[in-house]
């Protein structure tokens, strides 16, 4: 008994001598706080600089897929330009040699960057109601309210035609012309309007190769970024020929950027 009561204040005599834990841990500096919880600044540097790699490549991965999407958004853009622009192009190109005039299929120039011709594209016709008369500037017709000034018209009888711009808007049954008719046409003479277009391969603002469209001298970039394009022209039996009297269809080979080549072929309405 005596033994043990002497072993247990032997304890809490050491007990009480012993410093607490709590207290010499709060009070030791960052570096010391570190080494005691097994952390060196190499660690903490090695860490780092493992979380700025990953950091860095999940940048560069985001913005590869921000270039891939914008280079799909720029192809998708391309794509439908050309479609819209082919569209304009074969509806117009089949409207050649409806403005009446004597050149038969209305080409002007049918060579391999480059086409012109004159069309009606607007569809607006209209015919004499009374004798028209050599030295009249005025022409007297069913319907004129839709024609606007300088716009070029074709009057034609048989086989002769005449044409000539209008010095003011039309009325509901006149037409103005700036210069006075030249010769006669009879009641019941067909009127219509007359354009003539043009589609080249040239340049847009900024010096980038474009295919231009130009209606009545007025020119702009239907297509941008063409890397190629090329006009073949066809006769009624599909092979090529360069007499314009000729030609039944227009052949059209056109890219933009990288893509493949479209290829179009356009029969003209007149033929």
């Amino acid at each position: 008994m005596g033994k043990r009561t002497h072993a247990i204040g032997e304890e809490l005599k050491t007990q009480r001598t012993r410093p607490a834990e709590g207290p010499r841990v709060q009070g030791l500096s960052p570096r010391a706080r570190f080494r005691e919880a097994g952390i060196c600044l190499l660690e903490v540097m090695i860490a780092m600089a493992a979380g700025a790699v990953v950091l860095s490549a999940t940048i560069q991965t985001l913005h590869h897929f921000e270039e891939r999407l914008r280079a799909q958004h720029r192809t998708i853009a391309r794509q439908q330009d050309l479609r819209l622009g082919l569209a304009i192009l074969e509806a117009e190109v089949r409207l050649a040699g409806t403005a009446l005039l004597p050149s038969g299929n209305g080409l002007l120039k049918a060579e391999r960057q480059e086409v012109e011709f004159t069309a009606n594209l607007e569809g607006l016709s209209t015919t004499l109601i009374g004798q028209a008369s050599p030295g009249e500037r005025e022409l007297r017709v069913e319907n004129g309210s839709d024609w606007r000034r300088g716009k070029r018209v074709v009057v034609c009888a048989e086989e002769r035609c005449e044409d000539g711009r209008l010095a003011a808007g039309g009325r509901q049954e006149a037409l103005f012309l700036d210069y006075p008719l030249g010769q006669s046409f009879p009641t019941a003479s067909p009127v219509v309007l007359c354009n003539q277009v043009r589609y080249y391969l040239g340049r847009d603002q900024w010096g980038h190769p474009s295919l231009m469209r130009e209606v009545d001298q007025g020119a702009n970039t239907l297509i941008g970024g063409v890397t190629t394009f090329q006009l073949v022209y066809l006769d009624g039996e599909g092979k090529p020929t360069a007499d314009l009297s000729r030609i039944t269809r227009v052949r059209i080979h056109v890219a933009v950027g990288k893509d493949q080549p479209v290829t179009k072929e356009i029969g003209l309405r007149t033929r």
